[in-house]
């Protein structure tokens, strides 16, 4: 389905039959996926509404669309009309990489609108700012390769990445999914969430963690050690968040143990809590 928001038209998509009377969780994927990402996951009849959306530049969303357009803020005040265009007013947010990213961005913004937090291998941002500026050079860098090269060329580079070397031990079938949707991406839509919605530019949320008073989850994998420090760095700063580690697994969570993934989530989104 689609909807026009701002000028830009956004796909989305139910993975069961919405029923009003059932919470709402709201999907965003990572760099290079789509909202399919999550499909393998939520494959069967749940206790809660699953809504996934394409974010801006990728997959049946629009890319071309004015640079400026893929500002975090812009693309979280977006995502809050399409939910209120469709009914849907208090609603938790999982998000995995970068689309956890844009989670925290969300919850920033709209606190009134957020039951619950999931973030899946997620960071706040950068602390420092020469931290910020090296990696806006980095982003900055692999955007010029995007739109320099085809986008068969960036996906051999970006699947062989060490942060991904555990999907190596997915089967060829998985592996090929994957690697199709990242084929299917547009070079200009790439190449601008790295611009304007990359880490680099990212502002910096750590000091916003302690203001987050709804129920947060963090999901990370056993083997990806850089965000299971982040993760117990984010915990420092808000105690009350929670923290799962996925054994064996990597960066991405969900594809790598989409059933472990589907069992945390479901338990979390369906505990007792005062803001359920």
């Amino acid at each position: 389905m689609n909807a026009t928001i701002n000028g830009v038209n956004y796909y989305y998509e139910w993975f069961s039959e919405y029923k009003a009377n059932r919470p709402t969780v709201v999907c965003f994927h990572g760099f290079t996926g789509t909202s399919q990402t999550f499909a393998p996951v939520f494959l069967k009849e749940l206790e809660f509404n699953i809504l996934a959306i394409d974010l801006i530049g990728h997959g049946k969303t629009d890319c071309y669309v004015h640079p400026y357009r893929y500002q975090m803020d812009c693309l979280c005040q977006d995502i809050a009309i399409l939910t209120e265009q469709l009914g849907i007013f208090k609603f938790s947010l999982l998000g995995y990489s970068m689309g956890a990213r844009a989670v925290l961005g969300f919850a920033r913004l709209f606190p009134q609108k957020i039951q619950q937090l999931i973030l899946e291998s997620g960071s706040p941002g950068l602390k420092g700012k020469t931290e910020r500026i090296l990696r806006k050079y980095s982003d900055e860098h692999l955007a010029g390769f995007i739109m320099s090269h085809s986008i068969e060329a960036f996906v051999e580079k970006w699947e062989n990445l060490p942060l991904f070397t555990s999907q190596k031990r997915l089967s060829i079938q998985v592996q090929e999914t994957v690697r199709q949707e990242r084929l299917a991406q547009r070079n200009f839509g790439l190449a601008c969430s790295l611009w304007f919605m990359g880490t680099g530019v990212q502002p910096d949320f750590w000091p916003e963690l302690d203001k987050i008073k709804v129920p947060t989850l963090l999901i990370v994998g056993e083997l990806d050690h850089k965000f299971q420090q982040i993760a117990a760095e984010m915990k420092e700063r808000q105690p009350a968040f929670l923290i799962e580690t996925v054994s064996n697994t990597g960066h991405c969570v969900h594809l790598e143990k989409p059933q472990t993934f589907e069992k945390i989530v479901t338990s979390f989104v369906t505990s007792p809590s005062e803001d359920s």
